[in-house]
C-alpha cells in the first residue's frame, strides 16, 4: 500500500488536460478558457452618453442654447454640435462631435427650443470635460486581451466576452465519464429486497456527483460478478469514455474480478492499496491517456474516495482549479488504533467540527447532516480537542 500523499501525486501526475474545442458563448458556463481572447474591438466603439440628458460645449454653460437636434440610443446618424447649441441625448446613444459634456436632464429646464441649466447647478464643480461621456475604447480597446488562457468562465465572464462581441470560444472538454457497477447482490431502488440483497446506491451517488461537477457526459453500465463480463464492461466502458469509474469488486476476495479485468482490458495498474480508511483497497490505473478508478463498494467509501481522487482529477482533466482543504478545530478529542489515514463524515460550524456517529463504510445515514469529511492524517493516532484539521466540504 502507499500513502494518501503518494497516491494523490499519481493521479495528479496522470490526469492530461483534454483536448480543446470550440464551444458557443452560451453553453460555456464553467469552462476554462484554453485560449486568451482578443478584442475585436473597442468598446464603446462610439462616445457614448452615460445619462439621458444634453450634449454640449463647457464653454457655454452659463448660456441659453438652442436645441439643435436628438440622438436616441441605436441610431446610426452623425452631427457635429453647433457652437452654442446643445443636442438631446439618451443612454447608450451617440454624443455629437464637438460636445465635450453631458448635462443630465434633471439639471435642466428644459423648452421644446431650447435648454439652460439650473441656476444652482451652474457652478457644481462636477460639471467638467468629459462629464458623463464614455470614451472609445474606455471599457476595453481593440486588440487587447479580454480574458487570459485560463480563465474559468462565470456569468460575469460570458457577460463581458457578449459585451465585446465574442459568440463561441476556445475551451477545454470536460470528461465524459462511465460508471461500471458491479455486484450480484446489487437491485436497482424501486424493486423489492429479497433476503440478501442491497438497493444499489453507488450509481446514483457517482451520477449525482458528476453532475455536480459539471462532466460532459455520464453513462452507467452494470455487470455481474465474473471475470469475463466483467472484462468486457470494463473495455466498453473505456470505448464510451475519459474517465471510468468502477464500483465493487476491487479487493482481494474470491468474487473481486475488477483488478484482473482491468489487467484484461490493457489497465495499466498504478496503484493498488492505500493507507486510508475508508476505501483501502483504492485502484488507480490508465489506459493511453483514459483513467481507470476502481472504488470499493460501499457506497461511503465510494464518495470518500470520489471526494479525494476522482473530483481532482476531472478538474485537472478540464483545466479548473483543484479544491484545497479548509481547516476547523476538533470540537472533540479523537483517537485512531491503526496508522491510516482517516477520512470521517462531520459537520463544520463556524470554524468548529464535529465527527459524526454512523462512520462505518455502509452507513449512509449520516450524511443526513454532514457538511464536510474530515482528514486525520495516518501517522497521528491521538488528536486533541480543538486541534486544527483538514476538512474537504460536501
Amino acid at each position: 500500500m502507499i500513502s494518501v500523499s503518494e497516491a494523490k501525486a499519481i493521479v495528479t501526475k496522470h490526469a492530461m488536460l483534454l483536448n480543446i474545442i470550440a464551444l458557443p458563448l452560451d453553453k460555456a458556463l464553467g469552462y476554462c478558457l484554453a485560449q486568451s481572447v482578443i478584442s475585436k474591438w473597442s468598446i464603446p466603439n462610439f462616445a457614448q452618453s452615460s445619462m439621458d440628458g444634453y450634449a454640449l460645449q463647457l464653454a457655454y454653460r452659463n448660456n441659453k442654447l438652442p436645441i439643435q437636434d436628438e440622438l436616441p440610443a441605436g441610431t446610426s446618424k452623425k452631427i457635429s454640435l453647433k457652437e452654442a447649441h446643445a443636442v438631446k441625448v439618451f443612454t447608450g446613444g451617440p454624443v455629437p462631435e464637438n460636445a465635450d459634456v453631458v448635462i443630465q436632464k434633471e439639471w435642466v429646464n428644459a423648452s421644446a427650443t431650447e435648454i439652460e441649466i439650473d441656476e444652482q447647478k451652474k457652478l457644481d464643480p462636477a460639471i467638467a470635460a468629459g462629464l458623463n461621456i464614455r470614451k472609445p475604447g474606455s471599457d476595453i480597446q481593440k486588440g487587447t486581451v479580454a480574458l487570459e488562457a485560463g480563465t474559468i468562465l462565470h456569468s460575469a465572464h460570458i457577460a463581458f466576452l457578449a459585451s465585446i462581441g465574442e459568440t463561441v470560444v476556445m475551451v477545454y472538454r470536460k470528461p465524459i465519464v462511465a460508471i461500471v457497477i458491479t455486484g450480484n447482490e446489487l437491485v436497482k431502488p424501486g424493486n423489492q429486497l429479497q433476503d440478501g440483497e442491497v438497493f444499489e446506491a453507488n450509481a446514483t451517488g457517482l451520477s449525482a456527483a458528476l453532475k455536480q461537477a459539471c462532466v460532459e457526459a455520464i453513462h452507467v453500465l452494470y455487470t455481474k460478478d465474473n471475470l469475463a463480463e466483467t472484462t468486457a464492461c470494463i473495455q466498453s466502458a473505456l470505448d464510451l469514455a475519459d474517465m471510468v469509474l468502477i464500483t465493487g469488486g476491487v479487493s482481494v476476495g474470491d468474487y473481486d474480478f475488477v483488478a484482473n479485468a482491468c489487467l484484461n482490458s490493457g489497465v495499466e495498474k498504478l496503484f493498488h492499496g492505500v493507507k486510508q480508511k475508508p476505501g483501502k483497497p483504492l485502484l488507480f490505473g490508465k489506459k493511453e491517456n483514459k483513467l481507470v478508478v476502481g472504488l470499493p463498494g460501499n457506497p461511503v467509501s465510494v464518495l470518500s474516495c470520489y471526494t479525494q481522487y476522482v473530483l481532482p482529477a476531472i478538474l485537472q482533466l478540464s483545466g479548473l482549479n483543484t479544491i484545497k482543504p479548509a481547516a476547523a478545530k476538533l470540537s472533540v478529542a479523537y483517537e485512531k488504533k491503526s496508522a491510516l489515514c482517516f477520512f470521517l463524515k462531520g459537520r463544520e460550524e463556524n470554524g468548529i467540527v464535529t465527527v459524526l456517529p454512523n462512520q462505518a463504510s455502509y452507513q449512509l445515514s449520516s450524511f443526513a447532516t454532514a457538511n464536510c469529511w474530515i482528514e486525520l492524517a495516518e501517522d497521528v493516532y491521538q488528536f486533541d480537542t480543538m486541534k486544527n484539521v483538514p476538512i474537504y466540504y460536501i
